[in-house]
């Protein structure tokens, strides 16, 4: 990374690009699981494409929490360092829990109505 531009806002931008990546995933399997409701399959009695959601809920957590963990340290030194940690922290906090946010509903409604 030796762009000052993408070295200041990777960091930034790495949780709220993985909760994206959740979010695009969840939506696409559930409207597939919906158009084509005859072939759900299921595991211990519960739907796949739900163990699929709640492990990519997992692993999303996981992303952001390492993304955080590693980049922020990379954050340039110059101006105030704080600030950009302090944002980044917040929107690594904020990606966590949209994550959380869209996973709940998979263990407690439906999902075609």
């Amino acid at each position: 990374m030796h762009n000052p531009l993408l070295r200041a806002f990777a960091p930034l931008l790495a949780g709220p690009l993985v909760w994206a990546g959740h979010f695009l995933f969840v939506y696409a399997l559930n409207g597939v699981r919906c158009a084509r409701p005859g072939m759900e399959e299921y595991w211990l009695g519960i739907a796949v494409a739900s163990w699929a959601i709640g492990l990519a809920g997992v692993l999303a957590l996981a992303a952001i929490g390492w993304f955080h963990r590693h980049l922020r340290a990379r954050l340039p030194a110059s101006g105030d360092a704080r600030f950009l940690r302090s944002v980044a922290g917040g929107l690594s906090l904020l990606s966590a829990v949209a994550v959380i946010w869209q996973t709940l509903p998979v263990l407690l409604v439906p999902a075609c109505g």
